[in-house]
């Protein structure tokens, strides 16, 4: 049973280490403007995952062709390496903190983001 528990604070302690990890990724000038846009453009909580790949993505593709628009060439990211998808994941829930984090204000603020849609009669 010990052992057991072992494994699953092990495997919290490395969820945890990813999140932060991508916290400090999402956590820069072009993070925090992918977070604002996907959380002003999300409808509900019930697409915080999709906004936070989609706002991943967003930041891989950037992460691509800024270097070309520097002057440099095109070169796609490793895809096959498992550091690629470790990065990825990590991008991944650091938008899910921040974009939940920016969404919540927005529904304080607004007062929407509880998804249930107004009828008039």
């Amino acid at each position: 049973m010990e052992s057991l528990f072992d494994s699953i604070g092990a495997f919290l302690g490395g969820l945890f280490g990813l999140a932060q990890g991508g916290f400090d990724g999402v956590n820069q000038v072009m993070g925090l403007l992918i977070a604002v846009m996907a959380a002003l453009l999300m409808p509900a909580w019930s697409r915080l995952w999709a906004s936070a790949l989609g706002a991943a993505l967003v930041h891989v593709a950037i992460g691509v062709i800024r270097p070309m628009l520097d002057g440099g060439a095109f070169a796609l990211p490793d895809l096959l390496s498992l550091g690629f998808w470790m990065m990825l994941v990590a991008l991944f829930l650091g938008y899910a903190i921040v974009i939940a984090v920016f969404f919540l204000i927005k529904s304080l603020v607004t007062g929407g983001g509880h998804g249930r849609r107004r009828h008039a009669h």
